[in-house]
Formats: structure tokens, sequence, C-alpha cells
């Protein structure tokens, strides 16, 4: 018999498990599964409110630049032209 260096088992182990432990394992598998599904959904909340937190501060600081460029042109003398870096 070889030893599997990934689960610790021999080969002669999964032979040797008695039949009404399919059962546990299945409840096991569906647990882990509803864990998976939450994991992968709280991520892309997660995500979401990162992107959409992003795009509210762009906004508001986009606005706000043109609200303090317009505000500099109007207090610019008439005779002169302001540079802007846009």
């Amino acid at each position: 018999m070889t030893d599997d260096p990934v689960t610790g088992e021999t080969e002669g182990s999964a032979a040797a498990e008695p039949a009404g432990n399919a059962p546990m394992q299945q409840d096991f598998i569906k647990a882990r599964k509803r864990r998976n599904v939450m994991i992968a959904l709280s991520l892309v909340a997660f995500m979401v409110l990162i992107f959409s937190i992003t795009a509210i501060r762009l906004t508001q600081n986009l606005a706000a630049r043109q609200d303090a460029v317009m505000e500099q042109d109007a207090n610019a003398p008439a005779g002169e032209e302001t540079e802007s870096d846009e």
C-alpha cells in the first residue's frame, strides 16, 4: 500500500470506511458549499462597496475641482487669462 502525500491516507483506507459515513460526508459537503457561496457573495458585496465609494468620491472631487476653476476664472482680472492644468 502506498501513502497519499496530499491526504495522508493509504490506498486501502477508503475501502475500510463504513457505509454509514456517506450521509455525514454529504452534509459536510453541503455545508462547505454553503460557506463557499457565502464567502463569494461577501467578496462580491465588498467589491461593489469599494467601487461605489470610489465612484462617489471621484464624482465629488471632479465637481469640487470644476467649482474651484470657475471661481478662479470669476475672480481673475478681465484682461488676463488664467491657465488651467486640464
